[in-house]
Parts: C-alpha cells; sequence; structure tokens
C-alpha cells in the first residue's frame, strides 16, 4: 500500500510538471495542440489523484460527524475535475476552429521537443503503474483504480506522439492548420472519455440508482425470499462510490414471523444482493399496525 502511494505521488507530481510545461510553451509557441495535450495530461492527473483519494480517503473508517466515512470524495474529485475538463474543452475547440480560419505560425521545434518529453514521461509513469496493476488487495479496489490510471496514461502517450508527429509536419511543410486541427480530434477524444466519468459521478452524487441496478428486479427478489412479507415499500438504492452501493427498504411482517426467521431471510437476500454488487442493505422490519408511511 505505502508503495502504491510513493508511486502515485510520484508519477502525480512528473505529470503536474508535463502539464505547467506543456500550456507554458504551448502559449509560447502558439500552439493549440500543446495546450490540448496538456489537458489530456491533467485528465491523466485527475485520474490519478482519484486512485490516490481511494488508496487514502476511502479506506478511513467512519466517525461520529463522517458516519458514511469518506466514501462519496472519490464522486466529488472526479465531479468537479471532469467538469473543469469539459469547460476547457470547450474553450479550447472554440479557439482552434478561429485558428482553422485564421492559421498562426506556429513554433514547431518546442512543440516537437516538449511533446517527445511528454511521451517519454507518460510511457514511464505508465511502466511504473503497469508493475503494480494486477496487484490485488482483499477488495480488488485498488488495483482497478491503478489499472484505470495506467490505461489513462497509455492513451496519454499516444496522444503525445501524435503531436510530435504534427509538429514534425508544421516543421517541414509549414501547413500551420495542422496545429488546431489536431486540438480539435484530441479535444474531441478528450470529451469522449470525460463525459462518462462526469455523468456517472454526478449521478453518485444525486443518489441516483446505479445504471445497472433494477429496482422492480430487487423489489421482486425480496418478496420472492421472504414469502411471510405482506408489503415492501421505501425501496431505495444508491452508490457512495464507484465500489459502495447501498440498499434500504422497510418492509410488512406477517404476526407470526420471529425475528430469527426474519434474520435468516435478510442474510439470503444480502447474499444475493451482493451478487449484484449491492454491498450494504438494510431491511427494516414493521407489523402492519405500526408501518411506516411510503413517503416516496
Amino acid at each position: 500500500m505505502e508503495k502504491k502511494k510513493k508511486i502515485l505521488i510520484t508519477v502525480i507530481i512528473l505529470n503536474l510538471i508535463i502539464v505547467v510545461s506543456q500550456i507554458g510553451f504551448g502559449i509560447y509557441a502558439h500552439s493549440l495542440a500543446l495546450i490540448t495535450d496538456a489537458v489530456h495530461n491533467f485528465q491523466d492527473v485527475i485520474s490519478l489523484v482519484i486512485a490516490f483519494i481511494a488508496a487514502v480517503f476511502m479506506t478511513k473508517k467512519p466517525t461520529e460527524k463522517m458516519t458514511f466515512g469518506y466514501l462519496r470524495s472519490e464522486a466529488m474529485a472526479g465531479f468537479i475535475n471532469s467538469a473543469f475538463l469539459v469547460g476547457a474543452i470547450v474553450l479550447i475547440i472554440i479557439s482552434s476552429i478561429e485558428r482553422l480560419f485564421f492559421p498562426q505560425e506556429v513554433d514547431s521545434i518546442y512543440v516537437i521537443i516538449v511533446g517527445f518529453i511528454a511521451f517519454v514521461v507518460n510511457a514511464l509513469s505508465a511502466y511504473f503503474l503497469g508493475l503494480h496493476k494486477h496487484d490485488q488487495d482483499k477488495h480488488g479496489h485498488e488495483d482497478l483504480n491503478i489499472k484505470a490510471a495506467y490505461l489513462h496514461l497509455l492513451s496519454d502517450a499516444g496522444i503525445s506522439v501524435g503531436v510530435v508527429i504534427g509538429g514534425i509536419l508544421i516543421y517541414f511543410y509549414k501547413i500551420y492548420w495542422v496545429d488546431p486541427l489536431i486540438s480539435i480530434l484530441f479535444s474531441l477524444y478528450i470529451f469522449k472519455e470525460t463525459y462518462p466519468v462526469l455523468k456517472k459521478t454526478y449521478m453518485i452524487l444525486m443518489e441516483s440508482v446505479p445504471p445497472d441496478i433494477n429496482t422492480k428486479e430487487i423489489q421482486e427478489i425480496i418478496l420472492k425470499e421472504c414469502k411471510d412479507i405482506l408489503e415492501l415499500h421505501d425501496l431505495h438504492v444508491w452508490a457512495l462510490s464507484s465500489k459502495d452501493i447501498y440498499l434500504t427498504a422497510h418492509v410488512v411482517l406477517k404476526p407470526s414471523v420471529t425475528v430469527e426467521e426474519f434474520d435468516r431471510k435478510v442474510q439470503r437476500i444480502s447474499q444475493i444482493m451482493g451478487e449484484k454488487g449491492i454491498n450494504h442493505v438494510t431491511i427494516q422490519p414493521e407489523t402492519e399496525d405500526f408501518k411506516c408511511p411510503n413517503i416516496y
């Protein structure tokens, strides 16, 4: 765990240096492609930060003030950073379209050199993370975050190669419209990669039902597994993070059902829900005379 944290911190610092360098030299060399690559590098920094959050904050125990712990920090970080990326991409595309009609001279030497350095850093970062992408903890969670960051870095290394090729074309053929064209193509790719993260984290923050969960199916399973239920209401399914899905429900039981019988039913239901990815199940038993009203 500590070794992975150190590797993540090292890779984050390296990529932040690349982001700052690409933005600085991109402005100096008038290269939108270089700035776009910086945005995509920043996207990788986001994935690394989220992986670090998963390795640190999500393992913290709940407190009296934070009864759910820090599970939602993953979604908050992903949403804020993805929203920022989408905004930056829109501005870059607008500027790139303007550059297509009014091309501006680009200092291709800086584009080639900085793009190549970015490729080397991303390739090395991917290599370091690749050494641990198959490692698993007892829950198998952290390795998935490491693997996701690893794949992001690989894709960014490929984009950096594209920037270098664009710089070479500009250097030899002086076709300056290649720079904004590359910027637009890469921006569309980044948006394609960012939008699902933005949507998923937004839905988590809004406590919506995860997309792969069917509440009607859940209700049918509960009623099937416990024939002694007269009524099921206040069924809620939501996610606190990408790995923590909660289910709560109220059930009205027949008067003859004992606590021991109900506990066995709940254990069976929890087992079935666990197979569907729902790992926190709370079912509140009630009698017909004292049932809570269905407020949702």
